[in-house]
């Protein structure tokens, strides 16, 4: 869902460009989704997580995509941010705990 809307946030704008990061430290995993698409207003950036907000047509789009995607990270005991400057693109980043493999020992 991030990737497809940061799709259609560079095509207003005639393309650009889309950027994937992962990383890890010692206890968690990221994701960083950036795009220099359109950006999101600040007066929109506080709402994009609620379920049914949209700033798309009617037709285009239910407004469920990001709530969605937010309880899909929550369920896996994650966070997610949004980042944007209007004009200048988008940024979220979503952090995960680490899962730690536990050893099992030989049973004799």
């Amino acid at each position: 869902n991030l990737v497809m809307n940061a799709a259609e946030a560079m095509q207003g704008k005639g393309g650009g460009e889309l950027r994937l990061e992962t990383g890890r430290t010692d206890d968690s995993l990221f994701l960083k989704v950036t795009d220099t698409g359109e950006g999101i207003p600040q007066e929109n950036l506080r709402r994009i997580f609620d379920p049914f907000f949209t700033t798309k047509g009617v037709g285009n789009g239910t407004g469920l995509g990001l709530a969605v995607t937010y309880g899909i990270v929550q369920e896996h005991a994650g966070t997610i941010q949004a980042f944007s400057r209007n004009g200048r693109g988008a940024s979220f980043r979503l952090v995960f705990p680490a899962a730690v493999k536990q050893r099992q020992r030989a049973v004799s």
